[in-house]
């Protein structure tokens, strides 16, 4: 897949906690393990919970001239809501998320607006922008005085220099949603110059602050996906239909909500049941820099009305991790029950994912070691299985066995040899 630049792709996120006085340490050893995935946290005596989860978004591919078409913003703002809503229990009605045409300068304000009128004082946003983004130099008495940065609305038809009116301006952006009644707003720009948010508000790398920050304080967070005078990569090659940017995001929160094996791996480093705003960033920050067609730098900082809290989601209650946890001692522990009922277990709350399809590798391995099933059956469930796990690898995926092209090639020829009915044989 070709890279080509992108314009801005801008993300609203939220903090999703309210507890005064507590870090986030201390909320979860309250109740540890009672709550299901996204649900608020709340002081212990209940007073100070936090409201709707809500995501809004706007994603532009269909642009005319001056600007060229994009592939992959109308798939990034579906991509990103999906996950919000199945995986963290957001809402996002369909009039808060606009997509081409309907995303006219008019058609965003008018949403703004929409927003400013129904989000409440506990209710938490995410919105997401993904289109085109452009920057200019602000000039005084004909010196070069600073650089503003921009939106690219679809109702564009006159370049930046020509017609500025047309765009909206990045900082013009923030401060309306810096005004929204909602207590957390968490902006991340996915885009070209999207640094230039963040002015000479900052903060690189983790952030000391996440265990110490009153969580029920106002949030006004900003996520770019470049810096001021850096473009961001609509496409690559690792993230079929997404950029490089927003592919990364959605891969660090689904590994953290799916408990990855390596938690270093996610956005969730800590293992700590939850995952923050400042965690986000390190990861997304980490693995962008460090891709090869890599040629932006995320950064990270608060806008207007930022009073110091902090986006937080509880990973608690994740049933399928708990029987994938089992599953695994049981099989280093010989324990053939238990394993069954845990394997079960998971299957049944998620059969497509990589650790299913292990899962089922190491069922095989219990079915050879206590000879179960013919040899022919089970030859050709190894092969499948191994067909599976090979399919996770070449999509990216870390796989917990070694040595998988030379097992499965093995396998293939043993169940062959056998007499086995593989499909894709002649």
């Amino acid at each position: 897949m070709s890279v080509s630049p992108r314009g801005a792709t801008l993300l609203l996120w939220l903090g999703l906690a309210a507890v005064v006085g507590q870090s986030p340490a201390e909320v979860l050893a309250q109740d540890r393990g009672s709550r299901e995935i996204g649900t608020p946290v709340s002081d212990k005596d209940g007073d100070a919970p936090i409201g709707r989860y809500v995501f809004a978004g706007i994603g532009i591919n269909d642009y005319a001239a001056p600007w060229e078409p994009l592939d992959n913003a109308v798939n990034d703002v579906d991509s990103v809501r999906a996950v919000f809503v199945d995986e963290f229990g957001f809402e996002s009605p369909d009039e808060w998320v606009l997509q081409d045409a309907d995303a006219s300068k008019a058609g965003i304000e008018a949403m703004i607006d929409d927003l400013a009128n129904n989000l409440e004082r506990d209710d938490a946003l995410v919105f997401f922008y993904a289109g085109h983004g452009d920057a200019r130099d602000l000039e005084f008495e004909g010196e070069v005085v600073g650089s503003a940065g921009y939106i690219v609305p679809s109702s564009v038809k006159s370049p930046l220099t020509e017609a500025p009116r047309q765009y909206i301006r990045i900082n013009d952006l923030l401060e309306w949603l810096s005004e929204l009644p909602s207590r957390h707003v968490f902006v991340i720009l996915d885009s070209c110059h999207s640094g230039l948010a963040l002015g000479g508000l900052k903060t690189r790398g983790g952030m000391t602050e996440q265990a110490r920050t009153l969580m029920g304080r106002q949030s006004r967070r900003v996520l770019t996906s470049a810096q001021g005078d850096e473009k961001a990569a609509d496409g690559g090659e690792r993230f079929a239909g997404n950029s490089l940017f927003t592919g990364w995001l959605i891969e660090g929160l689904r590994r953290a909500t799916r408990g990855a094996q390596d938690s270093s791996n996610d956005a969730n480093p800590d293992d700590n049941g939850f995952i923050t705003a400042s965690e986000i960033h390190t990861f997304v920050s980490g693995v962008v820099g460090a891709a090869s067609e890599s040629r932006q730098t995320p950064d990270f900082g608060a806008f207007s009305y930022d009073d110091r809290g902090e986006l937080v989601l509880v990973l608690e209650g994740d049933e399928y991790q708990e029987a994938y946890e089992t599953a695994l001692g049981a099989y280093d522990d010989l324990k053939d029950d238990v394993f069954a009922e845990a394997f079960a277990t998971a299957i049944e709350a998620d059969p497509d994912r990589m650790e299913s399809a292990y899962l089922r590798y190491l069922n095989v391995e219990f079915d050879d070691f206590l000879e179960r099933g013919t040899d022919v059956e089970r030859l050709t469930r190894r092969v499948e299985v191994l067909r599976e796990l090979n399919a996770y690898a070449d999509a990216g995926a870390e796989i917990p066995i070694g040595g998988l092209t030379m097992a499965l090639a093995k396998a293939t020829r043993q169940c062959r040899k056998a007499g086995c009915d593989l499909e894709g044989d002649n």
